[in-house]
């Protein structure tokens, strides 16, 4: 059955404490919060130092590849922790829980014996006793269980391993908030005991993160140096969206000794995300030449490129772009696509648009629904004045047939551009047959955007056959009107002068001039600063 080992480890999945920041205890203490990886990590990476009990360390290995569901390791492991000290408890009791496991319930329960005999009335003992005979069946060894809480209590009603112990219970049936009162509770009794503080303020995350934070705040302040409370914080802070302060513990974290080369992608990236370029690039450059694993090299490039992009050192970026995607094909499956678009954008700063446009190309395949990459790849296009190329994937995004209005919009835009660049008559003729079903449809569905109408405006004007021979003066009418009802729009001004423009010149054309001079006049008012355009209105008879 689930134990309440891994309810903790689903509670605390951001983040663990340590009693102190100091050698194999960190190892222990990140077991107890449920995190195994990293506790395994720093009771190995501890292990032989001078100062580390082996028979503890040994023990919690133990623990860890008991809960991993390695018996045989397990027991290897307490078999060492007796070698180191025949003499110390617990490593019996683990050796207890296998049995249990195997069914041996009597061989077990004579470990377990053997283990009170070293170390009578010992509240910590039966409490591991209970967890050995909860982690088997809770239900079958209620008995047990019951059993060795009570002694525990009864030895020492302060100790906090009996609260705990509650706590996780309870935090396994999901009953929050009566959990929260036991890890309370133990607190309560010993202040410094940080498994119960860091386990009450995870649980209060979730229902109050304010104080939760307030309380993770007054532990740093009596462990100010502790790896794991920093690296706790700054995950919390990061979590509340708060990146400043996630990057003030971050940035204490880093300088701790007992940081993971994990957690080392983690400050990176929020110096990224502050615009600390420089700092970025040097935290990545020293996971980068280091014996790190290729995973965290691999984050580490990726965090470095994005740097380089934010500082516009675009040949550093794209070297860096190179040595990214040079990674094992293993890493396929780890690309986003902003690395392809941070890339291809580097390669366009530099004008190097054939590049550029190969990884945007390679990025649509890889991230079809991504509309995202297709427009800066739109954008390279006008910038190289390739419209068709620029329409064609303005097209796709409408075939798809997931697009929005604006989708629709920019379209009509799109072929626009076209009509406005070619000299190709049929090409020409095609793109503004494109852009008027497109903008007549935006007027449909948006018949109160007048920034519609005046895009209409333009197509009509580009398929006059003669310039202002009438084709688009019912257009030019609408857009009126339409600038007539929204009066407030920050480009009505602008919108009345080419309506007026266009109706001027049309009705001149047709001979009509005092209807020609009325809205020459109505354009002359809109843009009084234009002596070009006074003269020739003055001119007028």
């Amino acid at each position: 059955m689930k134990t309440k080992l891994f309810f903790a480890a689903m509670l605390l999945a951001c983040g663990s404490f340590a009693l102190n920041a100091q050698g194999y205890k960190d190892g222990i203490d990140f077991y107890k919060i449920g995190k195994l990886d990293d506790a395994k990590e720093l009771l190995e990476r501890n292990l032989n130092n001078a100062e580390t009990k082996l028979t503890e360390a040994y023990y919690y290995l133990g623990e860890i590849a008991y809960h991993k569901g390695d018996l045989a390791l397990a027991k290897s492991y307490y078999d060492k922790g007796i070698q180191a000290d025949a003499k110390n408890p617990f490593n019996y009791v683990g050796q207890g829980a296998i049995e249990l496991k195997n069914g041996n319930v009597k061989v077990a329960e004579n470990l377990f014996k053997q283990a009170e005999k070293l170390s009578k009335k010992n509240p910590k003992l039966a409490i591991a006793i209970a967890n050995a005979y909860y982690y088997a069946d809770a239900n079958a060894y209620a008995k047990q269980i019951n059993k060795q809480t009570a002694n525990a209590f009864k030895w020492n009603p302060a100790d906090p391993d009996y609260y705990i112990f509650k706590g996780d219970d309870l935090g396994y049936k999901k009953e929050w908030g009566q959990a929260f009162g036991q890890y309370e509770l133990a607190y309560q009794n010993e202040p410094n005991n940080i498994e119960s503080r860091v386990k009450a303020a995870n649980v209060d995350f979730f229902l109050n993160p304010t104080r939760a934070l307030n309380g993770l705040e007054n532990l740093l302040a009596q462990v100010p140096n502790n790896a794991l409370v920093q690296r706790e914080l700054a995950e919390k802070y990061f979590e509340n969206n708060n990146v400043a302060k996630a990057l003030e513990y971050y940035g204490k974290y880093y300088d701790n000794p007992n940081h993971f080369a994990k957690d080392e992608v983690r400050y990176a990236q929020l110096l990224w995300m502050n615009k600390e370029n420089d700092k970025a690039i040097d935290v990545c450059n020293k996971l980068i030449n280091s014996d790190e694993s290729l995973d965290n090299k691999f984050f580490a490039n990726r965090l470095k490129l994005y740097s380089e992009y934010g500082k516009e050192d675009w040949e550093a970026a794209i070297e860096t772009g190179k040595k990214f995607f040079a990674f094992p094909e293993k890493f396929n499956t780890y690309y986003l696509s902003s690395d392809y678009t941070y890339f291809a954008s580097a390669l366009a700063k530099l004008n190097r648009s054939d590049e550029a446009v190969t990884e945007f190309e390679k990025a649509m395949q890889l991230f079809p629904e991504d509309k995202s990459i297709r427009n800066q790849l739109i954008n390279i296009y006008n910038n190289n004045k390739e419209f068709a190329k620029g329409a064609e994937l303005r097209q796709r995004i409408v075939d798809s047939g997931n697009y929005t209005i604006d989708d629709i919009y920019n379209l009509a835009n799109a072929y626009v551009r076209v009509a406005e660049n070619t000299t190709d008559e049929a090409v020409k003729k095609d793109a503004l047959t494109r852009a008027k079903k497109a903008a007549d449809e935006v007027i449909e569905k948006q018949p109160d955007d007048v920034s519609n109408y005046y895009l209409n405006s333009r197509i009509m004007l580009l398929s006059e056959a003669t310039e202002f021979d009438g084709t688009a003066l019912d257009s030019y009418q609408k857009l009126e009107k339409a600038v007539d009802a929204h009066k407030d729009n920050k480009n009505a001004n602008y919108y009345y002068q080419m309506c007026y423009r266009y109706m001027a010149n049309y009705y001149l054309k047709q001979g009509q001039n005092d209807k020609s001079k009325e809205y020459f006049t109505k354009w002359l008012q809109l843009d009084p600063n234009n002596e070009q355009l006074r003269k020739y209105v003055e001119g007028l008879q």
